[in-house]
């Protein structure tokens, strides 16, 4: 589904990700779950395009559901994987840092449950290593298809990123800002939960990096395109919260 200009939104029903098309060539931003790959390929020669267009997978951070075929699409396309530099280390095998509450307290949530199950099923029980990423930092245009500017959130992950497609005035939030709450099934913009967030009040801080983007719809790691404007996103996951 195309959900902004040149912008192409790929899901499983969990975890989104999503095809930049530029000039000829293409970006991935985040490589959804291991068996998600299927998917890609289906979803390309909808649009005419073979995984040979694929130039770069950036991912908005290192976590299983977001790594997922990285290291497929590194070896097959062959494209460049890229990662914010506070979690190149996790992307390429390293133990990811402990979140800061367990699981437990979502066990009577079916939304947990549905969670679980569909990323078990899809191979997104831990990362799948990128054997070369290469990193960016805050701030920084990447050179890629789609040119989009990292917006460095950390909170979820040490470095979770947004990215910014500003000539689309899209804003692709990855898991800085949710629009469907992975674990409780909470609708409507969010930070992630607290069972996989490092620091859930970091994630909230995080969320005044993202002030003065003029973008006409945010799309997130989780959830729907949300295109009611950036400030009253903002809005109202501060007014949620932590969950």
């Amino acid at each position: 589904m195309e959900v902004a200009p040149g912008v192409h939104r790929i899901t499983r029903g969990v975890t989104n990700f999503y095809v930049i098309e530029d000039r000829g060539r293409l970006t991935l931003v985040d490589a959804g779950t291991p068996k998600d790959w299927d998917t890609l390929v289906s979803a390309l020669g909808s649009l005419g395009r073979t995984i040979r267009d694929l130039d770069t997978v950036v991912l908005t951070h290192a976590h299983s559901d977001h790594v997922g075929f990285a290291e497929r699409a590194r070896t097959t396309a062959p494209a460049v994987v890229r990662v914010h530099e506070l979690d190149a280390a996790v992307a390429t095998g390293a133990e990811p840092a402990k979140n800061e509450s367990s699981a437990i307290r979502y066990l009577f949530r079916p939304a947990f449950y549905r969670t679980a199950v569909s990323l078990l099923r899809r191979g997104a029980g831990k990362i799948v290593p990128v054997v070369e990423v290469s990193s960016f930092a805050d701030g920084e245009r990447l050179d890629v298809p789609g040119a989009p500017r990292a917006i460095h959130a950390p909170g979820h992950t040490p470095g979770c990123c947004a990215l910014f497609l500003e000539d689309r005035r899209a804003l692709l939030s990855g898991d800085v800002l949710a629009t469907w709450n992975a674990l409780t099934g909470r609708l409507g913009p969010q930070i992630m939960p607290s069972g996989l967030n490092i620091d859930s009040d970091q994630a909230l801080n995080s969320l005044s990096a993202l002030e003065g983007i003029e973008a006409d719809v945010l799309l997130p790691g989780h959830g729907e395109p949300w295109t009611d404007g950036v400030p009253e996103a903002l809005r109202r996951a501060r007014a949620a919260g932590r969950s």
